[in-house]
């Protein structure tokens, strides 16, 4: 696939409001892989949204999709390809409010289940 056509189609990728969530999640998290069902339950998103999206970034070489029976585990490669991080930066400071929106949100569901996880 031509670089330039690959870049574009990523930063379009990347424009939505689930990709801007799972890029999100994974770089506020040190972690490797997330289920996708989490992503869901997370960012208030339908999984099948959340699982076409895996897909379409697993084309463009941002993520690996695992299977796990029904559900889906994502296993970041971005920080392989410089080419990939670029793009990843230029999207988040190009949807900035939006990627605020999605950050504000992961945040408060993950403090809403810790604080449920007191009672």
């Amino acid at each position: 696939m031509d670089a330039e056509l690959r870049h574009a189609q990523l930063k379009e990728l990347l424009a939505t409001k689930e990709a801007l969530g799972i890029i999100c999640y994974n770089k506020h998290h040190n972690q490797k892989r997330v289920s996708c069902s989490r992503l869901s339950e997370l960012l208030k998103t339908p999984i099948n949204k959340i699982k076409e999206i895996s897909v379409r970034l697993e084309e463009l070489n941002v993520v690996k999709v695992i299977k796990l029976g029904t559900d889906q585990e994502l296993e970041f490669i971005e920080d392989e390809n410089e080419d990939v991080k670029h793009t990843i930066d230029e999207a988040i400071w190009e949807n900035k409010q939006e990627y605020g929106k999605i950050y504000k949100k992961l945040i408060t569901a993950e403090l809403l289940d810790f604080m449920e996880g007191d009672k």
